[in-house]
């Protein structure tokens, strides 16, 4: 007696309710919402590709009780949304959008599940609009098939004003951590750091984003850029040739040292700031090898770093699925490295000679390289002039007086207030002159015969 073919099928189908926990489960709160801002930035390059994004804006609503994200920046069809946008993971066939952030097709879906328990999204483009309306308890208690439904859906709309395109999505209720999370005095500042530092990029190309009313503004990328200083910088393709090769940028030089975040590298994929000043062997430091790198110290304050990955195909950037690091695996990042190792060391060599330097100078001098420093322009790295190779200014040398043989004086400690009386009354411009005209004070009063 034969056997039916359906009686050898075994069902391996996930339950709804263990995809919604793992999709979530290794994700954070800020990365979550940031995958929802993401969409409004490529929704924004999608409309003006390479152009100004003036006139576009993304609006975000935080309260313990609610998350809206609005934006005018085009939304997308009732047919990518029944076809696409709600698929879990990326579907064949899925429009693409040059240079986009989403890659994987769950940054949306995995938001949604994270933040609450119903949710409403709603787009509207130039020929349709949508609304799905999703309580997520009772979805995951739905007998299959897997999918959502409109809750209005229409595809006959015709010359839809500019202004009224655009996607919404609101969370509520939102699951209780979260809930927590939102009320927590220190999490808006976080979230405003975050949004304004990895979408630096598209709010400098004039895309306006607020946050409960806040206008978020991009904190440019500055290099000094005087020509003895200039910014090493290197652009290749991997693999070269290819349509959709990853395009690389890399800049290397030296920033203010007061500012000790923004010290490391800098790392973007397709404009998404992914590595914030990087200080670790991600990048190459502490590495051991034919070039070695040190670790990070507070002598390299000054470094500069910053490394542009850039495609038409987002799956081949190295970054990880919640866009919070690199993978370094990526045969594309582990190639760019080498680069990045060889395009620091001599940036590390010229903060060696100018630590060295200071050592050596007395206490309210500059130093030569730090003089070099002092004076430079500090500009976007965007308009910098850059070279080949950055490259260390000659040593000054100190001069040394010509004449019968001298000696240096050790330097002393006086108080504050006594010092700059004696420095005015002498008419010394610094510490050392101050030195310098005491002792020959004294000298002529006591030793001059």
């Amino acid at each position: 007696m034969g056997q039916n073919s359906d009686n050898k099928k075994i069902n391996a189908m996930p339950t709804r309710a263990l995809f919604v926990y793992m999709l979530t489960k290794d994700i954070p709160l800020i990365p979550a919402i940031m995958d929802l801002v993401d969409n409004c930035s490529d929704g924004a390059k999608n409309l003006r590709g390479e152009k100004s994004l003036e006139g576009l804006w993304v609006r975000i609503s935080i309260s313990p009780e609610e998350i809206c994200i609005s934006d005018n920046c085009g939304g997308f069809t009732a047919e990518t949304a029944r076809k696409y946008a709600f698929r879990f993971g990326r579907a064949t066939g899925a429009p693409s959008i040059t240079h986009s952030i989403g890659q994987f097709g769950v940054g949306m879906k995995r938001a949604l599940f994270k933040l609450g328990t119903a949710f409403r999204v709603e787009s509207t483009t130039d020929s349709s609009r949508f609304v799905v309306d999703v309580d997520v308890d009772k979805w995951v208690d739905e007998p299959d098939p897997w999918q959502f439904k409109f809750k209005e859906v229409k595809e006959d709309l015709k010359n839809v004003p500019e202004e009224n395109r655009g996607t919404i999505i609101a969370v509520k209720p939102l699951r209780k951590e979260v809930s927590r999370e939102f009320g927590l005095g220190n999490f808006m500042s976080q979230l405003k750091a975050e949004i304004q530092s990895h979408l630096q990029m598209p709010i400098s190309r004039g895309l306006s984003v607020t946050l409960n009313g806040i206008h978020l503004v991009s904190k440019p990328l500055m290099v000094f850029n005087d020509a003895r200083i200039a910014p090493a910088f290197l652009e290749k393709e991997y693999p070269k040739g290819e349509k959709k090769a990853v395009h690389v940028r890399l800049y290397c030089g030296v920033g203010q040292s007061t500012n000790v975040a923004a010290a490391g590298w800098h790392v973007f994929c397709n404009g998404r700031l992914i590595l914030e000043g990087d200080k670790s062997s991600v990048t190459g430091w502490g590495e051991k090898g034919e070039t070695n790198i040190p670790a990070y110290h507070p002598h390299f304050n000054y470094f500069r770093g910053f490394a542009f990955f850039d495609s038409d195909d987002p799956g081949r950037l190295p970054w990880n699925t919640t866009k919070t690091g690199l993978n370094i695996d990526s045969p594309v990042y582990r190639s760019v490295l080498e680069d990045m190792v060889r395009l620091m060391q001599p940036v590390i060599g010229f903060l060696y000679a100018l630590a060295s330097e200071k050592s050596e100078t007395e206490a309210g001098e500059l130093s030569p390289l730090e003089q070099i420093i002092d004076r430079s322009p500090l500009v976007p790295i965007e308009s910098a002039c850059t070279r080949e190779f950055f490259e260390t200014p000659p040593v000054i040398k100190k001069r040394i007086p010509t004449g019968p043989p001298v000696q240096l004086i050790t330097s002393y400690y006086r108080p504050v207030d006594e010092a700059t009386k004696v420095k005015a009354k002498l008419g010394a411009r610094s510490w050392r002159a101050v030195g310098e005209k005491t002792f020959d004070y004294f000298y002529k009063a006591e030793c001059d015969e």
